[in-house]
């Protein structure tokens, strides 16, 4: 293992602690000090398991904060929920090349015909009062395909407009660094909205077309799908439980594609295979599933220790180091520092980049291992 530089995309804003290459390295040792059969100066990269790693990521990735209209409409009838959508994502390949970042999430809206989400209800009402805020992709918008925004009616500008445009951009930039680490796609696929237009349910047609849109665009041997975790073994869980997943190295250059869904949606995706054969998502299930690989524990404090013993396990969990703004006003490290100590793979912020609105909170780690700065 190679320490971290001390450059400030390798240093740590931590209140009373000094910014240096020891926390750096301490950070890492978090990350790969899981159990006490590992230790921090063990893995080199060749022999590294993919569930080793520690990865910064963002939530909403493709997200662009309400103008302020439209915001000010969000605010008079959810207040909070104005205050935790206001940040704004950079460009998917920026999230990848300057910040490093491994772990995307986008949300995904069915919209087989085109033109469902070109008309938002905010933008209507903002119209009305004479003030309409910008509204991207107009063009991208009224093509038939999987649409990326947060929610629909009001809160719907975004960066990339489809899950195609999202998945050509992750692939430009693979092609251009193919020794990356895999990358994960957190997917969420959303069949609700708080005002029109609504939106379509996902079912087997639309599964299809999600895997087809990914195929499109990645060829097979660029995806580490479930097959290739499950291996001989009957089931995903005895391939990874006390195992892990396979090393870093024989699977650089790919994409893993998870689904945020639990609930209905997850269950009709696994009614196919309850071992996801032929899929292309892994899904977040219960640690006795046939399924299991891969969890969200989105709270790293609450369940910190139950997050330990899944990693130690050897599944790959997802948390959050943040939620809806809160921890960066209040230059709050304790949930980052939770999730690190938890051993959580995949940890998602809003807050990826420093924003001079909340000067106490910068999160960032190291250069994934084997990974040359780009």
């Amino acid at each position: 293992m190679t320490l971290p530089s001390t450059s400030p995309r390798c240093r740590h804003r931590f209140p009373g602690e000094a910014r240096s290459a020891w926390w750096a390295f301490a950070v890492v040792a978090l990350c790969v000090s899981i159990s006490p059969s590992v230790s921090a100066a063990e893995p080199d990269a060749g022999t590294l398991r993919i569930n080793r790693l520690c990865l910064l990521g963002t939530h909403n990735s493709y997200h662009i904060a309400p103008d302020p209209l439209v915001a000010t409409l969000i605010a008079a009838a959810a207040p909070a929920e104005a205050r935790a959508i206001d940040c704004t994502q950079r460009p998917i390949p920026e999230q990848l090349g300057r910040l490093s970042l491994r772990h995307l999430e986008l949300d995904c809206y069915r919209d087989p015909d085109g033109g469902l989400f070109s008309k938002p209800f905010g933008l209507h009402l903002a119209a009305a009062a004479a003030a309409p805020p910008p509204l991207e992709w107009q063009g991208e918008l009224a093509k038939p395909g999987i649409k990326v925004l947060h929610s629909p009616g009001f809160d719907f500008r975004t960066t990339v407009p489809t899950l195609e445009a999202a998945l050509h951009e992750v692939k430009a930039w693979s092609d251009a660094h193919p020794r990356h680490v895999p990358i994960f796609l957190l997917l969420e696929l959303k069949s609700d909205a708080y005002a029109p237009p609504q939106p379509l349910p996902w079912n087997d047609e639309g599964f299809a077309e999600l895997e087809a849109t990914i195929r499109a665009v990645f060829p097979r041997e660029r995806i580490l799908a479930p097959d290739d975790v499950r291996g001989d073994k009957p089931t995903l869980r005895e391939a990874v439980e006390g195992v892990g997943w396979p090393e870093v190295d024989a699977h650089r250059g790919k994409i893993v594609c998870l689904m945020d869904n639990e609930g209905g949606v997850r269950d009709a995706y696994l009614a196919k295979s309850d071992v996801l054969a032929g899929r292309l998502l892994f899904t977040s299930v219960a640690p006795d599933h046939p399924a299991a690989a891969f969890m969200k524990r989105n709270d790293p404090q609450g369940a910190h220790d139950e997050i330990r013993r899944l990693v130690d396990a050897g599944f790959l969990v997802r948390t959050r180091v943040d939620a809806g703004l809160e921890e960066p006003r209040r230059g709050d490290l304790g949930r980052f520092e939770r999730a690190l100590s938890s051993g959580a793979q995949l940890l998602s912020t809003d807050l990826p980049d420093p924003d001079t609105r909340f000067p106490g909170y910068l999160l960032t780690l190291p250069l994934p291992p084997g990974e040359d700065r780009p």
